[in-house]
């Protein structure tokens, strides 16, 4: 499957949506952890700042996605056939961040799973023939 072969492109873009809306909604926390000298500054006065740990989770993980696309299309570049279970992850996750909340970017990982899917399905028919 054609689109299959930019998989690593999609990812990494994904990646970069997420960190954009979370510098939008995070940009508060962030400035607060910058006032305080990024040091230890998810805590405040000896308690945890959800907020500050979530924003910093949330970036941390956009980051992954990307650098998890960029692996996974130089893979694909090189010939690589991802196995089915990464697209089953992919929905999987996706269906249940969906699930959870609604109103969210779960959807662009049930795409690029089934893509993955598709992909990876048509690749090995095309490879066992």
């Amino acid at each position: 499957m054609k689109a299959m072969k930019y998989s690593g492109y999609y990812l990494f873009a994904t990646g970069v949506i997420h960190n954009f809306i979370g510098l939008m909604l995070g940009w508060s926390s962030l400035i607060g952890m910058h006032q305080d000298g990024w040091l230890f500054s998810t805590v405040v006065n000896g308690q945890m700042a959800f907020d500050r740990e979530a924003i910093s989770w949330f970036l941390i993980s956009g980051t992954f996605w990307m650098l998890f696309g960029l692996m996974l299309q130089k893979a694909l570049n090189e010939g690589f056939i991802p196995p089915l279970s990464l697209g089953w992850g992919f929905i999987a996750i996706g269906i249940t961040i969906a699930v959870i909340m609604p109103i969210s970017g779960a959807y662009l990982f049930i795409v690029q799973g089934v893509i993955l899917l598709m992909g990876s399905s048509s690749n090995k028919t095309l490879v066992s023939t």
